[in-house]
């Protein structure tokens, strides 16, 4: 099963110190991981206020991070200036950062050089030589390989929750949707004008985007024209009859991805 979870490239626009950042956007890696979300989408939130895309880049960078086991960290990243604050994040304690506890075969490896069938990589302590398979994506820099078969693996195929994927898509939130459409994913929007979630019946699929809005502004506000929210399978508020202002996102994404696995769709 694809579960997809998609946040605007302003998600930290709000908070100007760099700490606080790397914090709430630590929070977004902990929910999604806790529920087993394995894609993570930054969709571009075009704001004349703020350097929308450095703030989308530096969200998936940190995203990233966290779900690269330590083992792999410094192999990976290196020394990096923009990171100096990771350490306010909690760990994310999941079957591929606990391997020790999870005796299998599968490892995070970085590539240091391609061949035309194989890759040479390191998981810093080990060299192995690994087959190309159609799990590798040309560019790929971090894989998950199998070090038995010596070959590259998908993640989603493995037995136990392995990480998330994490991107960005450069363009705005309606072209993000159109594409998601195209292949096929269930679409639920979140808002406080939604539909009372208690009263909706979501179906099942084998993939499925769940889409937040920003702290500035809610999905209806981002995509600007109502033609566009029927791009949307289902558009409904998890927290009805909130007693506060707002929610902030990253407390939205463990509301919601807690009451979609009560109700057995995620």
């Amino acid at each position: 099963m694809i579960k997809l979870v998609a946040i605007p490239s302003t998600y930290t626009a709000d908070e100007k110190n760099l700490l606080l950042r790397t914090y709430k956007i630590g929070l977004i890696a902990r929910a999604c991981a806790t529920f087993g979300i394995t894609d993570i989408g930054i969709y571009y939130d075009p704001d004349p206020m703020f350097d929308s895309h450095g703030l989308g880049r530096f969200i998936v960078k940190v995203l990233k991070y966290l779900n690269t086991p330590p083992y792999l960290r410094k192999t990976a990243f290196g020394v990096d200036d923009s990171l100096k604050y990771i350490g306010v994040t909690e760990p994310l304690k999941t079957p591929h950062h606990l391997d020790k506890e999870y005796k299998v075969p599968y490892r995070y490896a970085y590539v240091k050089r391609i061949l035309k069938n194989e890759l040479v990589v390191t998981d810093s302590s080990r060299e192995y030589v690994v087959k190309k398979t159609k799990a590798y994506k040309e560019g790929e820099r971090i894989v998950v390989i199998d070090t038995k078969q010596k070959i590259v693996i998908d993640k989603r195929r493995l037995p136990l929750y392995f990480g998330y994927d994490v991107f960005y898509f450069n363009r705005e939130l309606v072209d993000f949707l159109k594409k998601l459409r195209k292949r096929n994913f269930l679409i639920i929007g979140t808002s406080r004008y939604g539909e009372d979630i208690r009263e909706v019946k979501i179906p099942q699929r084998e993939k499925i985007a769940i889409i937040f809005g920003s702290p500035f502004r809610g999905l209806r506000e981002i995509l600007r024209e109502e033609k566009y929210m029927k791009y949307f399978d289902y558009f409904v508020n998890t927290v009805p009859k909130q007693t506060v202002k707002t929610i902030r996102t990253e407390e939205a994404l463990f509301y919601t991805l807690a009451i979609l696995r009560y109700k057995k769709i995620l």
